[in-house]
């Protein structure tokens, strides 16, 4: 969707009042759009020259306008730093946030919120100038490092630092784009964060990426996915399917091209898949086509993968620890029975 979405945000809110009473997705279904706050995160989130937001988050997006509303372009996008992430999700200023968004205890279970299941897996790592003598973390325990304020990345450094008493200064930003900012104009010899990020941000840089250097430490364990209000289970049962329907498409060799031919020949899960099922959707409210309007719009998870973070983006990111565990990975889904 273009960004003047944003401009019309406040406005929706307004007149969805009384649709928020019944659940999220009656307010979905009466404002006609899925409001998803995101992380401008290159892979993740980018608006391109004609102001449409594309990105994997974006790709999950519209995976829930699909199965909501039958329309994947149904979304509006809206930027939401980390510390008001949760808050705006709480008090039902978006209906989903995405961005970098870790799942942890507290977030889980303190804040009004809930993560309704993991759409990818990373961990925090560190990028140095090349130019210095910084080649593993051990050479940099005197160094700076820039890292954004409110995030687990800001938490598990200052634990990293107790623990193995690096004397290493802290420099926090607000948002992302401050903490790259001061990172690339040399305010800091390191930047932190996912190591996804750090990897997407130097193969999107215009000058030569190799003059960064990705340190080979991991410090962190950090399972990113949607947050939805902790108020509504049945939107928290619908965004954890709508995720797991494009792991379930690809771990049955069901993609976007293929899924308008598909023969369930008797087998319960594709009939699912391609929208035969009749009852299918019932216990969630959505109509029994939900997840064949998601692979068909959206595609399976192998899809969205490969056009934002894969090997047809510009980051060719392996898939590694994000496959299915047939093919090493970690993505074992439950069945759509």
């Amino acid at each position: 969707m273009k960004w003047s979405w944003l401009a019309i945000l406040p406005f929706l809110l307004l007149i969805s009042r009384a649709a928020a009473a019944e659940g999220v997705l009656a307010r979905v279904r009466h404002d006609g759009v899925v409001r998803c706050a995101v992380d401008m995160t290159p892979g993740f989130t980018q608006i391109d020259g004609s102001g449409d937001a594309h990105g994997f988050d974006v790709d999950f997006c519209r995976a829930i306008a699909a199965a909501t509303l039958g329309d994947a372009s149904r979304i509006a996008i809206q930027r939401v730093n980390t510390a008001n992430k949760f808050q705006a999700v709480a008090d039902g200023s978006v209906d989903v946030a995405f961005g970098m968004a870790s799942w942890t205890m507290t977030r889980d279970t303190a804040l009004g919120t809930r993560f309704p299941e993991i759409f990818f897996h990373d961990g925090q790592g560190f990028l140095a100038w090349a130019d210095t003598q910084i080649r593993a973390l051990s050479d940099s325990r005197d160094g700076t490092v820039c890292v954004q304020s409110d995030t687990t990345s800001i938490e598990n450094l200052r634990a990293a630092t107790q623990t193995h008493g690096w004397t290493m200064k802290l420099i926090e930003f607000p948002s992302s784009e401050e903490k790259w900012n001061a990172f690339a104009t040399r305010k800091c010899q390191m930047v932190s964060g996912d190591r996804t990020e750090l990897i997407a941000r130097r193969a999107s840089m215009a000058n030569d990426g190799g003059q960064w250097r990705l340190l080979t430490e991991t410090i962190s364990r950090e399972p990113l996915g949607p947050v939805v209000s902790g108020a509504d289970e049945r939107w928290n049962a619908i965004v954890r399917w709508v995720v797991l329907a494009p792991l379930i498409a690809e771990a049955r060799d069901v993609t976007s091209a293929g899924i308008g031919q598909l023969q369930p020949n008797g087998d319960i899960e594709l009939a699912r898949l391609a929208g035969r099922d009749p009852t299918f959707g019932h216990t969630l409210g959505l109509d029994p086509l939900w997840a064949r309007h998601i692979i068909e719009q959206v595609g399976n998870y192998a899809e969205i993968y490969d056009r934002n973070l894969g090997r047809e983006s510009p980051y060719k990111l392996e898939r590694g620890i994000n496959a299915l565990w047939n093919q090493g990975g970690l993505f074992y889904p439950p069945s759509l029975r």
